[in-house]
């Protein structure tokens, strides 16, 4: 049960970021700026850790949305780098942020074209979960964030859009998780 409410906690606190309000106070979160998008890790408890992504830096580190009530808490957390890696750790979760390695072997041509004609367009990010003993709880292993288009199929979302709202994007994410 301590697992699944820790899984529970991680989903709850997932939030992908399209538009932003002011910028908080980052004393008590872990920034990381990749090529191409920024990446926040906020506490909120041992068990809470509010993750956010986005192309745009601004939305990344703005303020949470509507319904969150709570005030970040990096009591008991700690931020380390290895060779791999940036980690995150609390009592009760430890949350690993892989750094983008050299390619293996250059891509070819086509696999450069499917990617820019049918893949996403973000980043990828691989962010994995784990209790302090090594137990994996969820695992992050890719995102996506794009203005409504064509290509996504999602061009009619702008026919929803007021002329008074702020820029948004289709967002998603892409999870693995243990059977139990």
């Amino acid at each position: 049960m301590k697992a699944l409410s820790g899984i529970v906690a991680v989903a709850a606190g997932l939030a992908l970021s399209g538009a932003g309000v002011q910028a908080q106070s980052s004393a008590a979160r872990l920034e990381l700026n990749r090529s191409g998008e920024t990446i926040v890790l906020e506490p909120y408890a041992p068990n809470i850790l509010r993750v956010t992504l986005s192309v745009q830096h601004g939305p990344a580190v703005a303020r949470p949305g509507y319904g969150f009530v709570a005030s970040p808490e990096a009591a008991g957390w700690a931020a380390s780098q290895t060779d791999r890696a940036d980690v995150y750790q609390s009592g009760r979760i430890v949350a690993t942020v892989e750094r983008p390695g050299p390619p293996q072997k250059p891509r070819l041509q086509t696999m450069a074209d499917i990617g820019r004609f049918f893949g996403g367009s973000t980043p990828g990010a691989h962010i994995t979960f784990r209790t302090p003993e090594g137990k994996q709880l969820l695992e992050m292993t890719g995102w996506s964030q794009s203005v409504p288009n064509h290509k996504d199929a999602t061009a009619s979302l702008l026919q929803d859009r007021r002329p008074s709202d702020p820029e948004f994007f289709v967002v998603g994410a892409w999870f693995k998780s243990p059977d139990d």
